[in-house]
């Protein structure tokens, strides 16, 4: 007995000191996080200050892309505590009770994270104490700067060929007979040859003014600097003239060129700060003896606001196949003819290219090594890898120096992450915007939504031409966009050098990068490549996939979420997934889900449960959802939810609920219940409804309620339905509307969206409406700017006066029953674009008299 006791004793003595242990580390947990999260931050402006830098010194490497996995890896274990904490939140007091034990287990698993991590980041730094020297890796990155300002020069100045029309086009711009001071902006993408075009041109014209001068703006500049140079070219220096500040120096110029006729190229001004600044100290007198100056820019920005107008501005053209062949020619072979053996691999190569010259003439020299079939061949399967070689410097370096120098700060990542999609794809703005906020990339403000500061993003991508918008949306936005084929190969070889994603083909991933595999991977062949490696899958916190043909005749695939315990991201993207499997516990952090299979028709219940979700995208799927989880209720941090048509909303188990984020709801069902739930502002954020009618009277009654969505900006209706009677029901924020099929009277549409002071798109699509007339009262429609119509059963349209005041564009639509358009329109003063398309025999010959010619007509039978 005394030997029992006298154990029990001696456990409780180790055993009280251990429990205290394990309490203090459960109650310490949140402390212990938000230390990390603080400490998370000055890694983060670590990371930020290395990248950009042209770091070849392997340990600095080494110590770089351990900091970067710490890095992620304190994300995850602060999204993990974040996730438990919300989870027994949410739980009732007795269930909070009964989960007590594991709750505490699970902070004590964090916390003990939260040490190891934090005592990883002391030994990763004590090893960038001993053996990194920061002052050699900032040094080495000016020297490369310089080297890479110097190439980029070099690059732009190639005899580059294809530029005939160009030459022509912008030298009429300049020498127009006009006499007031006029400026023309030549616009491109880097290494587009806008610095060679514009050589050419100053080269033949330059004889025809009074006094000429060229500047190169490089990356970093002063503006001392730039005006010494300007002045040097225009008359002798002294050695007093050198030590004027920027100001004097700026009046002296002005001096100068007073009552003289004057060209001066620009070469290279990426911003309107520069511009501004010397227009502001008024540098350049603008005055009426026929001076020009000539920009060159990346920046649309920069044109738009140097040109007086659109006409002003010259954007240059990727080069058609044939000046692209004409240019690898000549770059390969000199003043010597191709071989014919390898005409057709030359232009394949060519083609490759984008039409860009810098690609063109970065591959030239690796193809002028080896003039053989058999070495073409094998650059044609792998030229993205052979356009950055690891002997020599790098082919990427004007576009590293692009990145480095002049895209802003809050862009850089965001770039980079285009990398994920394959070549020639059509981006969706929606799509990449809700990948950034998912990724973290982009974060609410104090004064923006991030999907409003995604949209800016994407504006300043295109302004300095780093993408291509190849759809607008209906209000001017942007739809959908391509990346050029060279920045996306950069954004690829950038991103894996410094470990912020991954991306797979069919021929792997490039030879050169280091065995670490990312946090981010995309595929662009078969899914079955990552999920046969088990090794990797807990490590991943984002996924991508993009279906290639080569892998059409797979078997469809069950995906088995357990498997990824880390994910974020899961973008399945048309893959052929048939089943998906997955707990809460194993997805509990994903904060983004698309799936478009066409073979998916069935998920699992808790993917409707999920805390962290963000984004839900199954709307091209098969799956039959004819009434949601009551799950997502919980979903509280939910902010886009697009579902495949028929789905109904549950009812709210908890009358406090609301899905206090969600922005965007489509395609939902009405049902007995849908009004209610709108009634009871359920929705507070909501921005885009799309409602797919199956029962006339409950579209209504949820029509009726609409004013309750105090943010509601775009509203959709698919298929039959009747508008409410008071005129009030819709909600005064109201944007854009979409009417589809719904066969409502006209007379009725009119009278309740014409007092919509914020309306500035309305779309009546396929027998949207009908009745004898469309009658528009006076002032009605004050902000719209796009009308299109598209099979609507009216006959006559009249306007009264002060109607669609701002109205912009016109699109009529197989409206054959529609027999002329109000005069009023043709007085409208800011309608620039009318389209018609398979007009009725009446209105073919209205729209043909002269009378009606006062903005661009497009016709089409």
């Amino acid at each position: 007995m005394e030997a029992i006791v006298s154990i029990i004793t001696e456990l409780l003595r180790a055993g009280i000191p251990l429990a205290a242990k394990q309490v203090q580390l459960i109650r310490g947990a949140p402390e212990r996080v938000q230390s990390l999260q603080d400490e998370l931050q000055f890694i983060e402006k670590c990371l930020n200050e290395y990248d950009g830098a042209f770091v070849k010194d392997n340990k600095v490497n080494e110590w770089l892309t351990q900091i970067y996995c710490l890095a992620l890896e304190a994300k995850d274990t602060i999204d993990t505590f974040k996730t438990e904490k919300h989870t027994q939140n949410q739980r009732t007091p007795v269930a909070r009770l009964l989960y007590a034990w594991p709750h505490g287990t699970k902070l004590r698993k964090i916390a003990l994270k939260v040490d190891m991590i934090k005592k990883k980041i002391e030994e990763i730094d004590g090893y960038r104490k001993k053996y990194c020297v920061d002052g050699l890796v900032v040094a080495k990155r000016k020297r490369d700067s310089e080297w890479l300002e110097k190439q980029r020069r070099e690059v732009e100045e190639e005899n580059v060929v294809g530029f005939g029309v160009a030459v022509e086009e912008v030298t009429n711009k300049l020498l127009t007979k006009a006499l007031k001071r006029d400026v023309v902006s030549i616009v491109g993408t880097t290494g587009s040859g806008k610095t060679t075009l514009a050589k050419r041109i100053y080269g033949s014209i330059s004889n025809q003014f009074q006094h000429h001068a060229w500047v190169f703006v490089p990356s970093k500049y002063k503006m001392k600097d730039l005006l010494l140079v300007i002045l040097s070219e225009l008359m002798p220096i002294e050695e007093e003239t050198s030590k004027l500040d920027d100001v004097k120096l700026g009046e002296k110029l002005r001096n100068f060129l007073q009552g003289k006729r004057y060209l001066i190229v620009m070469d290279g001004v990426e911003e309107t700060q520069l511009w501004e600044t010397l227009e502001k100290n008024k540098v350049f007198p603008n005055e009426k003896h026929g001076s020009r100056l000539l920009l060159t820019t990346r920046s649309k920005n920069v044109a738009s606001l140097a040109s007086s107008s659109s006409s002003r501005i010259h954007n240059i053209q990727p080069l058609d196949d044939e000046a692209r062949w004409e240019l690898l020619e000549k770059l390969v072979f000199k003043d010597e003819k191709c071989p014919q053996e390898l005409v057709k691999l030359g232009k394949q190569i060519a083609t490759k290219c984008a039409g860009l010259p810098l690609a063109i003439v970065s591959l030239s020299s690796l193809l002028a090594r080896n003039k053989t079939y058999g070495n073409w061949l094998q650059i044609i399967c792998k030229v993205t890898w052979y356009l950055n070689p690891q002997d020599s410097q790098p082919s990427f370096g004007i576009l590293d120096l692009t990145y480095d120098t002049t895209i802003p700060e809050q862009l850089k990542k965001c770039l980079l992450y285009l990398g994920v999609f394959p070549s020639g794809f059509e981006i969706h703005a929606r799509q990449i915007i809700n990948l950034w906020v998912a990724e973290g990339l982009i974060e609410d403000t104090m004064r923006s939504k991030a999907e409003e500061i995604g949209r800016r993003y994407l504006e300043e991508l295109n302004s300095l031409s780093l993408i291509e918008i190849t759809r607008k949306r209906s209000d001017g936005g942007v739809r959908t966009f391509q990346i050029h084929e060279i920045w996306r190969m950069f954004c690829v070889f950038k991103s894996e050098s410094i470990g912020f994603l991954q991306v797979h083909t069919e021929f792997g991933s490039h030879p050169f990068i280091s065995g670490q595999w990312s946090w981010r991977l995309s595929i662009h062949y078969d899914l079955r490549y990552i999920l046969s490696n088990r090794d990797y899958l807990p490590h991943l916190c984002s996924l991508l996939c993009f279906h290639n043909e080569a892998s059409l005749d797979s078997n469809r695939l069950t995906l088995q979420c357990k498997h990824f315990s880390r994910l974020k991201v899961l973008d399945l993207g048309s893959t052929r997934v048939s089943k998906v499997h997955g707990s809460r516990k194993s997805l509990s952090l994903l904060k983004y889900l698309k799936l478009n299979s066409p073979y998916l028709s069935s998920l699992p219940r808790t993917l409707f449960s999920l805390p962290n979700l963000l984004t839900l995208d199954i709307k091209n799927t098969c799956v039959i959802l004819p009434c949601l989880p009551s799950g997502i209720w919980k979903m509280q941090n939910l902010r886009h939810l697009l579902l495949p048509p028929h789905t109904t909303l549950p009812k709210c188990p908890d009358h406090q609920k609301r899905l206090w984020h969600l922005q965007t709801l489509s395609t939902i069902t009405p049902n007995e219940n849908t009004a209610a739930l709108i009634f009871g502002s359920k929705f507070p954020s909501l921005i885009k409804l799309t409602l797919n009618s199956q029962d006339m009277e409950q579209t209504k009654r949820c029509l009726e309620c609409l004013y309750k969505l105090h943010c509601l900006q775009k509203l959709k209706i698919i298929n039959l339905t009747k508008f409410p009677t008071a005129r009030t029901s819709f909600p005064a924020s109201l944007v854009k509307v979409s009417l589809v099929k719904t066969d409502l009277v006209a007379d009725d549409v009119m009278r309740m969206l014409e007092c919509l002071d914020h309306l500035q798109v309305l779309k009546l699509l396929k027998k949207s409406i009908r009745g004898p007339k469309l009658e528009m009262a006076p002032n009605s429609f004050p902000q719209l700017r796009f009308l299109f119509m598209e099979e609507i059963l009216v006959k006559t349209w009249r306007m009264g006066d002060g109607a669609m005041g701002s109205l912009e564009e016109l699109t009529i639509t197989r409206c054959h029953e529609l027999e002329s358009l109000p005069k009023q329109l043709w007085q409208l003063h800011n309608i620039r674009q009318v389209k018609v398309n398979s007009p009725s025999q009446c209105l073919r010959r209205e729209l043909e008299q002269p009378s009606v010619q006062r903005c661009e007509i497009q016709i089409h039978f």
